[in-house]
């Protein structure tokens, strides 16, 4: 019996799909993601980047932090969230803490299941899409983040203009 034929003889190879040798399974994701804070609108609140492979439920708090009074309406601003409608990249223990801190109603599927994602998930996905209609966005070629920041700012003023002027016509 000849030892190259054993099967602990043999040299494995790297799993399917990875392109390095030396490190087994993904590779690590490059690039940035976008997390977005509407209100019920389509109105962009708040935009923030991270990295591609930050899970979506540490950048929340930060999202949150972000949100300014809104204005608009006679009397005080109203300057708290009181629902949330999220994906289930959102449902951990964590997020569910935040809100109740923050004493915001979320509505979150559950992972694992084949939850029907709430009636307002549409608006996100189309705001992200009027988001990313900006080439400069969608493919990111700025190294720096405060530079990538500012076209994401500009990109959610000029939303809101749009949207806002064609309302008061």
């Amino acid at each position: 019996m000849s030892t190259a034929s054993s099967p602990t003889a043999r040299t494995c190879g790297p799993k399917k799909g990875c392109r390095y040798r030396s490190q087994p399974g993904r590779p690590p994701q490059t690039g940035a993601k976008h997390h977005i804070l509407n209100c019920g609108n389509g109105l962009p609140l708040a935009i923030v980047q991270s990295a591609a492979n930050i899970n979506d439920h540490l950048v929340l708090p930060e999202l949150l932090d972000r949100v300014r009074p809104l204005r608009g309406r006679p009397g005080r601003p109203r300057e708290k969230i009181t629902t949330l409608i999220a994906d289930k990249g959102y449902d951990y223990p964590r997020v569910y803490d935040e809100l109740e801190q923050r004493r915001i109603t979320g509505y979150v599927p559950r992972r694992g299941t084949r939850d029907k994602v709430t009636a307002g998930r549409w608006i996100v996905e189309q705001t992200l899409a009027l988001l990313h209609q900006y080439r400069r966005l969608a493919v990111r070629w700025e190294r720096r983040t405060d530079i990538h920041q500012g076209f994401l700012d500009l990109a959610a003023a000029l939303i809101c203009w749009r949207r806002l002027s064609n309302r008061t016509c």
